[in-house]
């Protein structure tokens, strides 16, 4: 992949942030994008999903800023700040990039610990709260209910460790 494709994703993904504008990212990904956490288990896999978790993480971010760059034939790596409640993040993002320039695999590296549970805590929060918002009061009641069940389940397995 040559330099000026790196260079434009780059430019692009800084303008996402510039202008305050997630929907921006989405011309960057590919449809078949696979994003890897180290707050979930699993990888994510498409567009939408992947764009949908990267929408909330722009909004639970506060201050994201780019503090170096790295590229090397398809790969771009950011280094990255930024505020999630009373924890500042560091971490890294690292891009691998097509042959159109869009992103095909994007893993991120987070730090501290406490500032990843943070993060983690307020994205399923406010992925919940989307997902209540599109049912109705049972099913808001019943998801609920579910949720403070699984807290209430690994609270008890971690007070009896």
């Amino acid at each position: 992949m040559d330099s000026t494709r790196s260079q434009s994703f780059i430019e692009q993904w800084h303008r996402v942030f510039a202008e305050n504008d997630p929907s921006l990212i989405l011309p960057l990904i590919d449809d078949d994008i696979e994003f890897f956490s180290p707050a979930i288990f699993a990888p994510k896999r498409g567009k939408t999903v992947v764009f949908e978790l990267l929408s909330i993480v722009f909004d639970v971010f506060e201050g994201y800023r780019v503090t170096d760059t790295w590229t090397k034939g398809s790969e771009v790596l950011f280094e990255f700040e930024a505020q999630v409640g009373k924890f500042t993040l560091q971490g890294i993002d690292r891009f691998r990039l097509n042959e159109d320039g869009r992103v095909v695999q994007m893993k991120v590296w987070i730090r501290p610990l406490t500032g990843l549970k943070e993060l983690a805590y307020r994205v399923s929060q406010r992925g919940l709260a989307d997902q209540l918002a599109g049912q109705g009061i049972v099913g808001r009641v019943l998801m609920r209910a579910q949720v403070r069940a699984l807290m209430l389940r690994k609270a008890l397995a971690e007070g009896l460790r």
